[in-house]
């Protein structure tokens, strides 16, 4: 099989101006978009609508029991921020979080279940 790239273009909209804060991500042809959401600014989430739907999401941190590893949790929601907002006081080793949502919100369960089953394959096979 040939194998071919394809030129893309990535925007990314820094949400609050600083880049190590909130961004939005965007990849040219895909109905798709893409939230870095650092955990100290979950409450200040409130102010993108479209986190209120469904999506997968990735928190990533270090490992409770070595700090030298990291450490992610993959899972799907159907109202991202509220889940966000929960594992805030029920999930202590995140510092940022990943989420992947519909721009035309046109995920449905059985999407979220395969999207999480196939983050969770790669994460496995990335170690």
């Amino acid at each position: 099989m040939e194998n071919r790239t394809f030129a893309r273009s990535i925007k990314i909209f820094l949400i609050d101006g600083m880049p190590h804060g909130r961004m939005s991500v965007e990849l040219s042809n895909w109905t798709g978009k893409a939230y870095k959401i650092p955990r100290t600014m979950v409450l200040e989430s409130g102010d993108r609508p479209d986190l209120e739907g469904t999506g997968v999401y990735l928190l990533f941190g270090k490992d409770l029991e070595d700090d030298s590893k990291d450490t992610v949790y993959i899972g799907e929601t159907e109202e991202v921020l509220k889940r966000l907002k929960y594992h805030l006081d029920n999930k202590e080793y995140w510092n940022v979080a990943v989420v992947i949502i519909s721009k035309d919100d046109n995920l449905n369960k059985a999407h979220l279940k395969y999207l999480e089953s196939k983050m969770y394959e790669y994460a496995l096979e990335a170690g």
